[in-house]
């Protein structure tokens, strides 16, 4: 019985060492390169992509790395670029197999010198021989199947290409497959594409408004981006319902006032409807259906508008109220005035940098030359004389900054909601706080409309976590088409087999 135990306990042993010694990476099973680079790691209606492809296409990125001076991807990383590269491979070879299928027709000599070319340059140029060859040695490949692999690539990209602009044409001719795409709901109602691409691109032209920067487009600022878009949507929804239900009267004028606020805004980064139309094709969307959503959206500001006068209206103020009210916000009455230029950059590094140029300004004269150096950079929204100006006059971040400042003096960058201020104050005059029974009506109404502000947000805030939404996985209409096709070509994928 000892014996057998103890038999049982050496098998267990064993194994336990050769698991870890495979796991420690220790080679006891010998990969052969060339049945390696011969297995299948993907197949697209019937055809093979082998690993050597891949490896070959590997190859192709280590030498871009490379060629452009930046380091090449390890752990995790560069596990996502394997498969980001595997699944290059596999879009290409797909939509080639379908182009063929619908008889595209590409100019494979012309292209054939083209990747010649290319190869010829990543030899001498861009990597040199011996990096080159040195590479293809790293991913178990060699210059003939190399070369050949990266014309074939270059022919197929061609016809991935050919076949992408060819599904866009089409879906431009008749886009109500991809606008009719329900993107998520909200109670239970069906959001279609062509509602978010409109948000979508009233986001866009915010963030570049703001910013002079087109929106991000990672996946981080995506998420935020589509949850926004939702809430947007979801807060209009209810903004309108809520005033019908309780018979709160928008006014058409009122409408019509902010329907013209967002054409005049509109026309301010996009002049004219053949321009707009431009822009809306990336969105499948014609001028027509955008005006219609922004009458939408005027009608849901509009309703807005309406709640909130009818939420202020039943607002009360107690003495101690507005005597609080006062002594907070003492400072806004100050009569005392601060004269001040500004230049304004829209990024935090420009107004560093223009910051060391000012910080030892000592006259208006040399403020004023820096006014006129920058004034017309890229980044620079405003620079300019502000003339004189209360404490309540300027946002708060900017005023309290201007105001600590003795006249001459520079302040370092002050971030405010419209970007990075570098104010230089040339005159300041002292005045007189006045008492609250000077201002008592005055801060009395300022007491009810900060009051009601809040009950608005609390309101609005309130309304918003009511409402149940969902939003699905959207993507572009390409990325649509790509998996339809992957599924019409039976497409399959073995990634594990590329590590």
């Amino acid at each position: 019985m000892k014996t057998k135990k103890s038999r049982i306990l050496v098998i267990l042993l064993a194994v336990t060492i050769i698991v870890g010694l495979l796991g420690s990476g220790c080679s006891l099973v010998k990969v052969d390169p060339e049945k390696d680079k011969q297995q299948t790691v993907a197949e697209v209606d019937g055809n093979k992509i082998l690993k050597e492809e891949f490896n070959n296409y590997m190859a192709y990125y280590q030498m871009y790395f490379d060629s452009n001076g930046q380091t090449f991807p390890k752990g995790t990383e560069l596990v996502q670029l394997k498969k980001d590269v595997l699944n290059d491979l596999v879009r290409v070879e797909t939509m080639t197999a379908q182009g063929k299928k619908d008889g595209v027709t590409v100019d494979e000599a012309a292209l054939g010198t083209q990747a010649t070319t290319m190869i010829t340059n990543l030899k001498t140029s861009l990597v040199g021989e011996d990096k080159y060859n040195a590479t293809l040695a790293t991913y178990n490949t060699d210059a003939a199947s190399f070369e050949a692999f990266m014309t074939k690539f270059i022919v197929n990209n061609e016809y991935a290409n050919t076949v992408s602009t060819n599904y866009d044409t089409a879906l431009r001719a008749d886009p109500s497959k991809e606008l009719n795409t329900v993107v998520g709901k909200i109670n239970g109602e069906d959001i279609k594409k062509d509602l978010y691409n409109y948000r979508l691109a009233n986001e866009e032209l915010l963030t570049y408004y703001q910013t002079q920067k087109p929106l991000a487009t990672d996946a981080a600022t995506v998420k935020t981006t589509n949850q926004t878009i939702f809430n947007t949507i979801a807060q209009q929804m209810a903004m309108i319902k809520y005033a019908e239900d309780n018979k709160l009267t928008v006014p058409q004028e009122a409408i019509d006032s902010n329907m013209a606020s967002q054409t005049a805004f509109v026309n301010t980064l996009i002049p004219g409807d053949e321009a707009l139309q431009k822009y809306l094709d990336q969105k499948y969307l014609t001028v027509a259906k955008f005006r219609e959503f922004q009458q939408q959206d005027a009608k849901a500001a509009a309703a807005t508008t309406v709640i909130q006068s009818d939420l202020a209206s039943k607002v009360t103020v107690s003495d101690s109220e507005v005597k609080k009210y006062y002594e907070d916000n003492k400072q806004s009455y100050d009569t005392s005035t601060v004269s001040a230029k500004h230049i304004l950059a829209t990024d935090e590094t420009l107004a560093k940098q223009i910051y060391e140029e000012a910080k030892n300004v000592k006259t208006t004269e040399e403020f004023d030359a820096l006014i006129e150096k920058y004034k017309t950079v890229d980044g620079v929204k405003e620079a300019t004389d502000l003339g004189a100006f209360t404490y309540g006059k300027m946002v708060p971040e900017f005023s309290a900054a201007a105001f600590a400042l003795e006249k001459g003096g520079v302040s370092q960058p002050v971030k405010t909601d419209f970007g990075y201020h570098i104010i230089y104050v040339y005159d300041k005059t002292q005045g007189q706080i006045p008492s609250l029974e000077d201002k008592k009506t005055e801060v009395t109404e300022a007491a009810k409309s900060e009051k009601a502000a809040t009950a608005f947000t609390k309101f609005t805030d309130d309304l918003l976590k009511k409402q149940k939404i969902e939003i699905k996985d959207i993507v572009t209409p390409l990325a649509t088409y790509i998996v339809q096709l992957k599924k019409d070509l039976n497409v399959k994928v073995y990634e594990n087999r590329i590590n």
